[in-house]
């Protein structure tokens, strides 16, 4: 055996317990996350750019979060990928909106595609009815009257927040309340 057919077997054994104890105990704790990888490796095998670069920077960015001295150590790994998600989306959703103010289409419609691939990996949205519905029931529960209970109201709604965006149900609380 030659000496870098030597050197190259030792360097695999002494990866090799690094690297299984990363795959087996972080990918097999979170749905999400899996699918995110899954769908990461699909897309390198398809050569499907646009997406694959969504993809990664999804996982990369939820890295950086669980990493960060102030993430959540009480937060599931489904709940902590869901709002570095959500955050992703609501920064395309600032930029499309700056695009278009700015009179550059061309880098709306891509933002606006890499929106597409972001909304694939969330819950299923609620709508507006199925919203008001909800904070009408919640209102009655808590006794809210005015503006003035609208924190009671708020603080009381369980919903999963990637289900129902927090600025709707806002708009909802204050449309019942007034």
């Amino acid at each position: 055996m030659s000496f870098v057919a030597k050197r190259s077997l030792a360097l695999v054994n002494i990866a090799r317990p690094f690297s299984s104890r990363f795959y087996t105990t972080e990918a097999a704790s979170g749905n999400l996350l899996n699918r995110l990888k899954d769908d990461r490796k699909t897309y390198m095998r398809s050569k499907q750019q646009p997406d694959l670069n969504v993809v990664k920077s999804v996982i990369s960015e939820y890295t950086y979060y669980i990493k960060s001295p102030n993430a959540p150590t009480n937060h599931s790994e489904d709940a902590m990928v869901l709002s570095v998600l959500q955050k992703s989306i609501k920064k395309r959703q600032d930029s499309i909106a700056q695009y278009t103010a700015g009179g550059r289409p061309e880098l709306a419609a891509n933002e606006q595609q890499e929106l597409v691939v972001l909304q694939r990996y969330l819950p299923e949205q609620m709508g507006a009815a199925e919203i008001e519905e909800k904070v009408r029931e919640l209102v009655e529960q808590v006794g809210a009257t005015s503006m003035k209970d609208m924190g009671k109201v708020m603080k009381a709604w369980t919903v999963d927040p990637a289900a129902a965006d927090r600025k709707l149900v806002s708009d909802a609380v204050k449309k019942a309340l007034s």
